[in-house]
């Protein structure tokens, strides 16, 4: 870091102090002032949410504004009491011209944000091209900025044909498109509508398209995020199952009212079933998603063990999720000999550090080799449930090039799996995934 130039006599002209809770500067403040820790603790906000803190000696913040000439991207507070050197914007040229050391760091730090970037996109698209469904993803103004392979063989059309193109093209009736997407935006959340598409070879498709709305910190629009699937076939069926209904009408008496009955009988039923199976496909998809994605993003984390960045990644997790309907009460990551290396917990009376080193060794985690997933029932004692309180969790391998790291556990929401999803731990252990 910067050690020298945070004690150099010459720069105390610089110096300023903030008292514990003070803010240094807010998201969307014009100032551009280059800032370097001397002493104390600040965190770094995103809206209300804590993205990260600084505590070395010689850490620059406030960089992103002045190098971009941009509005603060995030909120700086003092922790506890803390000095800094503050570089007021004017000055920082002639700042970096006399102390280089500066310039140097900032062009690491850039360098190491870069590669980070880089690893998580790199691992977000490795993730959404082993999905089964088309996802696209699309700025404010509806242009695709990004779709993965089974989008591409979906719509027919390559990533060079639709980079930044807006995506209601796409679709045989954009009118209707843009209606759907008008009706996500005041009435969020919108169930998955089905729409006409040409493709290039296949020609007139039927696409089942879902959508969701993105938002940054601060609550503002900054895109979609669309799934679809190929309903062609079933479409298809319903219409056979239609024609076929016709001719069945002129039947004998019998048949006739055999064939009413069933008809004012088995939507029901089949709009029923339809709807278990769906929310348990949705369940099923939702938790191999996200154990492909934090399993790709934590895997390096884990072998170098790096527990805070490890932590921040699983705050983060959790901070995107949509805390009504998110299945998981915490997860927790096991090293090779079932230790706790991490653990986080969104439920508030359970402090999730204490369980880090505690163990698992006395459980199983695999019923046979076509089971890639085991579903746990544990009793765990707190506060509330001194005899203590049922959970289901499930357990994945975190592997690399064939060898064992650990294990990631889902530490799933009991009620809200009843609730939203239908599913006992009997049916959790029948997934394939």
């Amino acid at each position: 870091m910067l050690e020298e130039i945070i004690h150099n006599p010459s720069l105390h002209r610089y110096l300023v102090t903030f008292e514990k809770g003070t803010t240094i500067f807010l998201e969307g403040d014009a100032s551009q002032d280059l800032y370097i820790l001397v002493s104390g603790q600040l965190d770094i906000y995103k809206g209300i949410k804590i993205i990260s803190s600084l505590v070395e000696e010689g850490s620059l913040f406030g960089e992103t504004s002045f190098l971009l000439g941009t509005k603060r991207t995030a909120t700086v507070k003092a922790r506890d009491a803390a000095h800094a050197l503050r570089i007021p914007k004017e000055e920082v040229a002639v700042f970096l011209h006399e102390f280089p050391a500066v310039a140097g760091e900032i062009s690491t730090m850039l360098a190491h944000r870069l590669d980070e970037a880089n690893q998580v996109i790199y691992g977000l698209k490795e993730f959404c091209d082993q999905l089964p469904d088309a996802v696209v993803l699309t700025d404010k103004n509806g242009k695709i900025i990004s779709w993965n392979i089974a989008a591409e063989k979906l719509y027919g059309r390559s990533w060079n044909q639709m980079r930044y193109k807006a995506v209601e093209k796409m679709y045989e009736e954009p009118d209707a498109y843009r209606a759907f997407i008008e009706e996500v935006h005041t009435s969020y959340p919108v169930s998955e509508k089905i729409f006409k598409i040409r493709h290039p070879i296949k020609g007139t498709r039927f696409v089942s398209t879902s959508t969701t709305v993105l938002f940054d910190g601060h609550h503002h629009f900054q895109g979609m995020l669309s799934l679809a699937r190929d309903v062609t076939s079933m479409r298809k069926m319903e219409e056979k199952y239609r024609r076929t209904r016709y001719w069945l009408t002129p039947c004998v008496i019998l048949l006739v009212l055999l064939s009413t009955a069933l008809f004012f009988t088995y939507p029901h039923f089949t709009k029923s079933y339809q709807l278990t199976d769906e929310r348990k496909r949705e369940l099923r998809n939702q938790i191999a998603k996200d154990y492909l994605m934090l399993t790709s993003l934590l895997t390096n984390l884990f072998e170098a063990e790096d527990r805070k960045n490890a932590a921040h990644l699983l705050e983060d997790f959790f901070v995107i999720q949509d805390k009504a309907s998110v299945p998981y009460t915490g997860v927790v990551v096991l090293d090779r000999d079932k230790k706790v290396f991490l653990a986080y917990s969104i439920t508030p009376e359970i402090d999730a550090q204490t369980m880090v080193g505690s163990s698992y060794a006395g459980i199983e985690f695999h019923d046979s080799e076509q089971s890639p997933h085991k579903v746990l029932t544990l009793f765990r004692v707190d506060h509330n449930h001194p005899m203590g309180r049922k959970g289901i969790e499930i357990a994945f391998a975190i592997e690399k090039e064939n060898r064992s790291l650990g294990w990631l556990i889902f530490q799933m929401n009991v009620e809200l799996l009843k609730q939203k999803f239908g599913i006992e731990e009997k049916e959790l252990e029948k997934f394939c995934f």
